[in-house]
């Protein structure tokens, strides 16, 4: 389970137990994306 406090290291830590099934810096960089977006629409 990912939770709201995992720092993007964490997170790859996690998806590195997948064993391959889930591009880890895919995923890291969609959630970045997202997290940036997020504080677009603040302003």
């Amino acid at each position: 389970m990912i939770t709201i406090h995992m720092t993007p290291t964490k997170i790859r830590e996690r998806l590195e137990e997948t064993e391959d099934r889930v591009d880890t810096e895919e995923f890291v960089a969609a959630l970045e994306y997202v997290r940036d977006d997020g504080r677009r629409r603040r302003r």
